[in-house]
């Protein structure tokens, strides 16, 4: 209630307008900090009036809304073996019987060498085993007549020692020459140069008419009988490589089973990537093929929809007894699927959780029901 100030008879002007101000003054002083009062009262009985209020959602169980989502990476089909095939000995090319393109067999002739010296040396050396073998019966019988001769005693000991020596001579050079001629043997074979596995011929690498040194590739063969995938799989998705089910590699819009082989246990610092090597399961796609492997997760995901930030964590929220709680995904990756661990029979909060609070009291709203077609 404002006081009002009249002036007196004997009161000036000027000092009556100043009582009047400090009567205003006063009574602004007295109304303010009980509207302020009042406000912090409203804004305080508001507070916990909606605190108090349930949060409407809508729940489902977690078997009903998990996924299992599908997981790719870039891969290429490759070949066990791509080798240059060389030749082992010193001679020049004299026919080259496959050209680029050729499907051949283990064993099918890729090369034919000029082989005439070695067969010459074959022959010099098989002659030398026949006089080593003529000298080797002739010192066997001298050394029998010479042991004849000493038990008669017309014979000294030393001589047939002697011929004994000399046998032990003539049985070393012939197996030396027997070693020289199946190394002889063994060169004429490799004047044909063969395949040593299934595959097709890439490249020649050499003319009809060259010399070939000893190790100069002639051709090169790409095996075709086991082609396997290497994968280049991000860090933190290994552990779901090796847990995955469905595996198989996607190329030209077909898709091949495959089998998980091994994965490196070593990372490529350039990618952050682990080498992932997968066999075909059954039919294989050829070497040399671009794709990606896709793999499904085993473990149960939350859709990125239903999980939500608290803090510093992501998480969803369950209904436990009209209440709102929390439970944080350490793995969840903003706008990814997370996976989680919990029973299927969890009621996850599906509409409302953006508004949600740990601890919040919350009322289920029944889900609305589906529209018959007419």
């Amino acid at each position: 209630m404002g006081m009002t100030v009249f002036p007196t008879p004997n009161q000036p002007p000027r000092r009556a307008a100043h009582a009047k101000a400090t009567a205003r003054a006063s009574r602004f002083t007295l109304e303010k900090p009980i509207a302020a009062w009042l406000a912090a009262s409203w804004l305080t009985l508001s507070a916990a009036a909606w605190a108090d209020d349930p949060v409407a959602v809508r729940v489902a169980p977690l078997a009903q809304v998990a996924i299992y989502p599908e997981s790719a990476a870039p891969a290429l089909v490759v070949s066990l073996n791509h080798s240059p095939i060389a030749a082992e000995i010193d001679a020049s090319v004299v026919e080259l019987p496959v050209r680029v393109g050729d499907t051949v067999k283990p064993g099918t002739a890729l090369a034919q060498l000029a082989c005439r010296n070695f067969e010459l040396e074959r022959a010099r050396l098989q002659g030398e085993r026949l006089a080593a073998q003529a000298k080797l019966e002739l010192s066997q019988w001298q050394l029998k007549q010479a042991e004849t001769l000493a038990q008669q005693q017309t014979l000294p000991d030393e001589q047939v020692q002697e011929k004994r020596a000399q046998l032990a001579v003539l049985r070393g050079e012939l197996a030396a020459n027997s070693a020289r001629l199946e190394t002889t043997d063994q060169q004429i074979k490799h004047c044909t140069v063969r395949a040593p596995f299934a595959g097709v011929v890439t490249e020649r690498l050499i003319a009809i008419g060259q010399f070939a040194a000893r190790g100069t590739p002639l051709v090169r063969l790409l095996d075709t009988s086991r082609p396997e995938v290497s994968a280049q799989i991000p860090d933190q998705e290994t552990q779901a490589l090796r847990q995955a089910s469905d595996l198989s590699f996607e190329h030209n819009g077909n898709r091949y089973p495959l089998k998980l082989r091994s994965v490196l246990p070593a990372i490529r610092t350039e990618t952050g990537t682990h080498d992932a090597r997968l066999d075909f399961a059954a039919t294989a796609a050829e070497a040399g093929s671009a794709g990606r492997v896709l793999w499904r997760d085993k473990r149960m995901h939350v859709p990125a929809e239903f999980v939500v930030k608290r803090g510093e964590q992501l998480g969803v929220f369950l209904n436990r007894q009209s209440t709102a709680q929390f439970h944080a995904l350490p793995t969840a990756q903003s706008g990814r699927p997370a996976a989680i661990a919990l029973p299927g029979d969890s009621q996850l909060v599906v509409t409302g959780q953006f508004a949600l609070r740990d601890g919040a009291a919350i009322t289920v709203e029944a889900a609305p029901a589906a529209k018959s077609k007419p």
